[in-house]
């Protein structure tokens, strides 16, 4: 009896030690036979090189059923945070070029290869009197810089801004003359902060020639401001602004596009 349990035993130690290929039979698996890779579809009605007339657009992405994640990046800003969320609203964006890529994922880690849509924007009719960027991102205490623009102008030869901010919210650190009006001709730039009432006056007028003037795009004034506090502000024009040709003609402001900044 005993040399028949011993003799079973190594039959089955045998039958142990013997080599088995396991089945990959897991779809996450990519070395299974069951795997397919992460992939992502964009939704939406614009195309590659369009034009939008708009500064807010959605889009919505889709994967295979896998994919757990998704995530893009416009511009050269950082890649937004993964997220379950397969819509994304994108507001305030800047008139010109725009290049998105985004990605989706498995659970696993896996990423899939990245989609891209370039666009431009032209969101804003001129002449028009904005910030740029629109909106800023900062951290309480850091600083932020904007140009104000003079968009899409003709035979501008003088400029006057008026400015409100929040002083509880906003430090303005300094403002100095744009490039519109420094393109090899003489001019004149001043500015007054009344730092207590949160207004900003800014004057900049040409001085060569006798019909002093610039036309197209450009900047005015350079302003930087210091976030005092976290949560959202405005840098706005007050509706005293004014755009001036060489007669002493006023030019219309169409729009006037405000400046936000956002702090966390």
């Amino acid at each position: 009896m005993l040399y028949r349990l011993i003799a079973l035993f190594f039959i089955l130690f045998s039958f142990s030690c013997e080599e088995s290929t396991p089945t990959r039979d897991n779809p996450l698996d990519d070395e299974g036979g069951e795997y397919i890779a992460p992939t992502i579809s964009l939704f939406t009605d614009i195309s590659n090189g369009d034009t939008l007339y708009s500064e807010t657009i959605s889009l919505i992405w889709e994967g295979n059923e896998l994919v757990s994640e998704f995530r893009y990046k416009l511009d050269n800003f950082e890649w937004a945070d993964w997220s379950e969320d397969a819509y994304v609203l994108l507001e305030y964006l800047d008139e010109g070029d725009h290049h998105l890529s985004a990605q989706s994922r498995y659970i696993s880690g896996d990423t899939s290869e990245y989609i891209s849509l370039s666009f431009v924007v032209d969101a804003v009719d001129g002449p028009a009197l904005m910030f740029y960027p629109r909106r800023h991102f900062g951290e309480q205490g850091g600083t932020v810089t904007f140009q104000i623009m003079a968009e899409e102008v003709a035979n501008l030869m003088m400029s006057e801004i008026h400015l409100e901010y929040d002083p509880s919210m906003l430090e303005i650190m300094s403002i100095s003359q744009g490039s519109f009006f420094q393109n090899g001709q003489n001019s004149i730039f001043l500015y007054e902060i009344n730092t207590e009432a949160g207004a900003v006056q800014i004057n900049t007028t040409l001085l060569d020639g006798d019909t002093p003037s610039v036309s197209g795009t450009g900047s005015l004034a350079e302003i930087q401001v210091k976030l005092l506090q976290s949560g959202s502000a405005t840098v706005s024009f007050n509706g005293s602004d004014a755009f001036i040709d060489p007669d002493n003609n006023d030019i219309t402001i169409l729009e006037k596009i405000n400046g936000l900044v956002v702090s966390e």
